[in-house]
């Protein structure tokens, strides 16, 4: 048995789905010791198993602590969070945790193991966007300090998953009395929903205070904090939905204290007041093209091979980086360049207009109108807006000979299209649900998730899916490593995927805010940050 430590590299870094109900902000009043955090929001709600977004997953990583977790930035080395330790089988079958006993929630009761079970089997009863976390798991309760969590077949990313914020514990009690429930039904029965946007019911250092889904979510110190409340954490945090070219201005003359979606460009000139905290960011921009040739004239065609070949080598990728700005990079594949498996950038599609052009007139689409459905009204990412890079994409496919039209729409409209299969061709993005490659293998192959979403069955591509399955059971990191590599290069000769950008992060600060740290998983570690 290992302590303390997973034998497997992978747990590197690793959708999306995006849920933001509008752009608008409302300004909070700021107490004497306020954070304000402004954010395009990626938003449906603060209940856990239900939350898959990237904005949820930053609230709801300070107000529901996970069995385990990360410090900082870091994504890779699990930190006791509930748990105090854990151990697991040489073969990543079983998983035992040991509650901390010190570990409470924030109205003073006890967490037990019972409360991690109830959480973990409601997250995946609830059948929310997140509930696919729990795939193939199965929680149990030895005793009351005791959580084990097994698996069939050898599942190294059961650590990485735990991390996630939609793993958050919750207090059963709380939650039962919101009407909640872990049982088999709950994705009928379960009816806390409503209740848990009015208040929280998790562990963490801050509670929530009032939730609205287009303008701010307001969070206050624990006070009961069972680790010891932190003097120098920020008395209240806001996290406002602030347009980007907002957020620039506001953070330059004081109005708040950390701006999440600016661009490289943005970030230019902002003055000395703050910090410019850059990394790479964890979200990778692509295009597809339906594989459901039932859905509209144009899926006849764009579900035929040599369609895809056209728009994979139609596409002017430079120009595309250079639109992302300083710090983006193309990417090679879909799994970011500092996960398992990533690929270099010698093994990025290359633009090839003769040959798009030889394919678009082998696969006979002809003049027949496509549309490309995207996230609109000025919907945008790591500062990259939808609309734009939806642009770029059709100026080059319409020189290869598509006759492409755009069909940006708001989030609450055109998310439920991609989910649903209901494009012809989309343009989106994928940040990771857990810091594994797995993520990918699990999320983009045929039959999963994103493939379905792109029309792309199981049965698909036997080499893909055998490759998929290779990566779920592996256990040995370089072997690993190998299958997550060979994956992406199949994908990018044969998948409907092509992947476009994986732009820079930027997070600005305001020099009285410390330990801003950007996360692949919750953007911004709200619980660590601290004022001077």
């Amino acid at each position: 048995m290992v302590k303390n430590k997973l034998k497997v590299a992978g747990i590197g870094v690793t959708s999306v789905a995006l849920l933001v109900a509008g752009l608008g902000a409302a300004p909070a009043t700021a107490a004497k010791s306020s954070l304000v955090v402004e954010n395009v929001f990626q938003l449906t709600s603060t209940d856990p198993a239900r939350s898959f977004e990237q904005t949820g997953n930053m609230i709801n990583h300070a107000l529901y602590e996970t069995l385990i977790t990360y410090k900082g930035g870091d994504a890779s080395q699990p930190v006791p969070a509930i748990a105090s330790k854990w151990r697991y089988n040489s073969n990543a079958t079983s998983f035992s945790f040991t509650i901390d006993p010190k570990a409470k929630f924030s109205d003073g009761t006890k967490v037990t193991s019972a409360d991690v079970v109830f959480s973990l089997n409601r997250l995946k009863n609830v059948k929310g966007n997140p509930s696919s976390l729990m795939d193939g798991l199965t929680v149990s309760a030895p005793n009351s300090k005791t959580v084990r969590i097994a698996t069939e077949e050898p599942t190294p990313q059961v650590l990485a998953i735990l991390t996630s914020p939609a793993a958050g514990i919750m207090n059963a009690k709380v939650v039962r009395a919101c009407g909640g429930t872990d049982a088999a039904n709950a994705e009928s029965a379960d009816k806390a929903l409503e209740c848990l946007k009015k208040k929280s019911a998790g562990s963490g250092r801050y509670v929530l205070k009032s939730f609205n889904l287009t303008t701010e979510v307001v969070l206050d110190k624990n006070m009961k904090y069972w680790d010891g409340v932190d003097k120098d954490g920020y008395d209240q945090i806001v996290i406002r939905n602030v347009p980007v070219n907002v957020q620039r201005l506001n953070v330059i003359k004081g109005a708040s204290s950390i701006a999440a979606d600016l661009s490289p460009d943005q970030a230019e000139g902002v003055g000395s007041k703050v910090n410019v905290i850059e990394g790479k960011a964890s979200n990778v921009f692509f295009f597809y093209l339906s594989q459901n040739p039932a859905f509209s004239d144009a899926t006849k065609f764009t579900s035929n091979p040599k369609c895809i070949e056209a728009a994979r080598y139609g596409i002017n990728y430079d120009k595309i980086v250079r639109y992302a700005g300083r710090g983006a990079i193309q990417a090679p594949g879909i799994i970011p360049s500092f996960f398992s498996g990533a690929l270099s950038s010698k093994d990025a599609i290359k633009q090839n207009t003769a040959r798009a052009k030889r394919a678009f007139d082998a696969c006979g689409i002809g003049d027949t109108p496509v549309e490309i459905g995207y996230w609109g009204d000025g919907g945008a990412v790591n500062g990259l807006n939808f609309g734009s890079l939806a642009a770029l994409v059709a100026e080059d496919l319409q020189a290869v000979g598509f006759n492409v039209s755009l069909n940006g729409a708001p989030i609450a409209v055109s998310l439920p299209l991609y989910r649903d299969n209901k494009e012809e061709t989309g343009l989106w993005l994928w940040g990771p649900d857990w810091p594994d490659s797995t993520n990918y293998t699990e999320s983009f192959s045929p039959g999963t998730k994103v493939g379905l979403r792109m029309g792309w069955q199981a049965g698909a591509d036997n080499l893909i899916e055998s490759l998929r399955q290779q990566a779920a059971v592996t256990t040995d990191p370089k072997k690993r490593a190998v299958i997550f590599s060979r994956w992406q290069k199949e994908m990018n000769k044969r998948s409907p995927l092509i992947p476009l950008v994986q732009p820079a992060s930027i997070l600005v600060a305001d020099k009285s805010v410390e330990n801003v740290k950007d996360h692949p998983i919750w953007k911004i570690n709200l619980p660590e940050i601290t004022k001077k």
